[in-house]
């Protein structure tokens, strides 16, 4: 065994220096965001002048309050004149109406939070309200219907006409509730702000992005042998009559393995056509294009084709939500487009590029993501 005096000496060397920012020879693989509190403040202030609510940790400029998932609602509530308080109350409501018509119409209201707090009380304080009180307090995350809990839903307002039809609209309030002595009974007084409740979930990995591929290189291509697990494929047959003749072609439909995006997310899909020459030009003298030389890919109008355009066929993709609403038994669902991929321009284009890789998101407006609630569900789905 060696001893003491043998061992060689070592010297601390300094930890390496680490920087948010990246520095020359340096890339960034993956980052997490981090969420910066708002530093601003939402005043609602009552028609009477005299009580103002100061909601804390907001952005600048908003219309109405806004919180996520067990969110803070931290605020200060104040009032001229507390000389004839007996109590001051602060309550955080939420309400999930359905409604679905048709043949059998019904409704159903579900109450999604329902808390009270005392901020202010003459019995158990004494003296006089003071001017100011600071509140607090924390949203819960989920609501229990039966013995079951589900997570909180977002805030919404979705209304489908038709027969059957379906309504759904979530809301959220926080409301002040000031019990005044008067000469001749007590009267309470309610002053309601609404605010929204937009819960989010991060995916649990970064969206493929350009960042990580050389330029000029396709980015399905240059994925989908390094790292096939980022994708996944859905595939489908395209058949002809048989008296046409023709073989079949094949279609593949690629979206990121994670499929779980943000509102605002650029989403990369892959669309490949495979079949026999005869078949692929006979598809594309039937297929429709657009010949605008608009850039924008998310017409909020549906496309005009010709009269006779059931001779002819659209190939795009489209992010659909579709919503359920289940009331007594009574189920309607629904789909309607809330994003659509860039139409193809030409059949030339088709005819240099057989497959190609474009980006999908959401329409401008776009605030609710996912909501299962026990009675609606409401799914941003793809289709082709």
């Amino acid at each position: 065994m060696p001893s003491m005096e043998s061992l060689p000496c070592y010297t601390s060397s300094p930890p390496p220096f680490y920087s948010e920012r990246v520095n020359e020879g340096e890339e960034v693989l993956a980052a997490t965001r981090v969420y910066q509190t708002p530093t601003g403040f939402f005043t609602a202030r009552c028609h009477c002048g005299d009580l103002v609510v100061t909601v804390k940790e907001q952005n600048e400029d908003i219309e109405i309050p806004l919180y996520h998932q067990r969110g803070l609602i931290l605020g200060t509530f104040s009032h001229k004149d507390t000389e004839n308080f007996l109590q001051v109350i602060l309550k955080v409501e939420g309400k999930l109406k359905l409604s679905v018509f048709g043949k059998n119409s019904a409704s159903v209201s579900i109450k999604l939070v329902d808390e009270s707090y005392e901020l202010w009380s003459k019995k158990r304080d004494g003296a006089k309200c003071p001017g100011a009180i600071d509140f607090a307090t924390v949203l819960p995350s989920t609501f229990k219907e039966g013995n079951t809990e589900f997570p909180l839903p977002p805030s919404h307002k979705i209304s489908l006409a038709g027969l059957p039809g379906l309504y759904s609209e979530c809301s959220y309030a926080m409301k002040v509730s000031m019990l005044v002595r008067s000469p001749l009974w007590n009267r309470t007084r309610t002053f309601s702000i609404p605010f929204k409740y937009w819960p989010r979930e991060r995916p649990s990995m970064p969206l493929i992005s350009y960042t990580s591929v050389p330029p000029g290189c396709e980015l399905f291509r240059q994925t989908i042998k390094t790292a096939p697990e980022v994708w996944v494929e859905k595939s489908s047959t395209l058949h002809t009559r048989p008296s046409l003749k023709l073989d079949p072609i094949e279609v593949q439909f690629f979206v990121p393995s994670e499929r779980k995006f943000g509102l605002v997310d650029k989403i990369p899909f892959h669309v490949q056509l495979t079949g026999s020459e005869s078949s692929l030009l006979k598809l594309y003298s039937h297929l429709l294009t657009e010949q605008s030389s608009s850039s924008s890919a998310l017409p909020v109008r549906p496309r005009v084709f010709n009269p006779d355009s059931e001779r002819f066929l659209s190939l795009n993709v489209t992010l659909n939500r579709q919503v359920c609403v289940d009331v007594r038994n009574q189920a309607v669902w629904r789909n309607f487009v809330i994003g659509e991929g860039p139409p193809v321009k030409s059949i030339q284009s088709l005819l240099h590029d057989l497959s190609g890789t474009r980006f999908l998101r959401c329409r401008k407006g776009e605030g609710t993501g996912l909501l299962t609630p026990s009675n609606c569900a409401c799914d941003p789905k793809r289709q082709r």
